[in-house]
């Protein structure tokens, strides 16, 4: 397997993002700049302009049809493009930094995390896209750890949120009523990704675990554990596998070496929870995965501003635990 290396970053990958047809790949760091790619050979198309002092973009969310795409940044907005002309179609202010949007399915709704400022609460807010007011707005609870990610369920009917307390929230999107609650991890949930069907979602978290769990129950199904801090997984749509990645503590990284640092992609066995290989490669602390939804590529994001992009041998696909 030889990956294909990008770099069109000069800071630290905070998200990667594949189009739901699986040709686009969307990137995006640190220093405030969406890129956009051709997923197969690595060819840049262009930048997603934010502006002359851009804040840090940390999450992107792109339609099915891939001619809308969202964006979460740190200098209190949220924005839409549209991703055949790159021009800003929507901006959306906050009161605060944003983490994570999610446009709903049909692409009538945005959702949007706001960080805490003063006295308020981390919330959720739901805008309507078409008329770019909002409809909705859902506060944690006083003294609810701080939201990292609110991704749209199936049908639009559920709004999961993870925290930076390890906790999970289930939201009814029509009454804002908090239906589902759990907290089975000991810390930080930073990434959270839907399989294919979105019929399931595994989850991230610094305690060197993830989790994969039922979207219709939130119980959970089956935990991966590893030996370092996971920053982000990801489901196979292909496959019975998931991938793990994370690493060292950035803060650490220049003092570590990459063999040490842990800073390998790892595959584990989506039923038996076994590991089964690692990809090596990035020197920093591996910040998000993803899957092509064909199954036959994956694409990693580092703290080293690197995206590593992998197509499977066809060996792979003969591989039978």
């Amino acid at each position: 397997m030889r990956p294909i290396l990008l770099k069109g970053h000069d800071g630290p990958l905070t998200c990667v993002r594949y189009s739901k047809d699986g040709d686009l790949l969307f990137t995006t760091c640190r220093r405030g700049r969406i890129n956009l790619w051709y997923s197969d050979d690595g060819e840049r198309i262009g930048t997603f302009n934010s502006g002359a002092k851009p804040g840090a973009v940390m999450y992107v969310d792109v339609n099915f049809n891939s001619s809308i795409l969202a964006s979460a940044s740190m200098d209190q907005t949220a924005r839409l493009w549209d991703v055949e002309t790159g021009k800003k179609l929507s901006e959306f202010e906050l009161q605060a930094g944003s983490r994570c949007v999610s446009i709903a399915s049909g692409d009538k709704m945005l959702a949007v995390i706001q960080d805490p400022y003063q006295d308020q609460q981390s919330c959720v807010k739901i805008f309507d896209i078409s008329s770019n007011k909002e409809i909705k707005k859902i506060d944690m609870d006083y003294g609810c750890p701080k939201a990292n990610r609110a991704l749209f369920g199936p049908l639009n009917k559920k709004l999961i949120v993870a925290n930076e307390g390890g906790g999970l929230l289930g939201y009814d999107v029509a009454s804002g009523e908090c239906e589902v609650e759990r907290c089975d991890n000991e810390m930080e949930i930073p990434d959270m990704n839907f399989s294919h069907d979105q019929m399931t979602f595994i989850v991230a978290c610094k305690d060197h675990s993830a989790t994969l769990y039922d979207t219709h129950t939130m119980e959970p199904i089956k935990k991966y554990e590893a030996d370092r801090p996971i920053n982000s997984a990801a489901i196979s749509p292909l496959m019975d596998h998931v991938i793990l990645g994370g690493g060292q503590d950035a803060a650490a990284v220049t003092t570590t070496a990459g063999r040490s640092g842990k800073f390998e992609a790892m595959f584990y066995h989506k039923i038996y929870e076994s590991e089964i290989g690692k990809v090596k490669g990035h020197f920093g602390p591996i910040n998000s995965t993803s899957f092509n939804p064909d199954g036959r590529s994956f694409t990693t994001g580092s703290e080293d501003g690197y995206v590593r992009i992998c197509h499977f041998d066809p060996e792979y696909f003969s591989y039978d635990q």
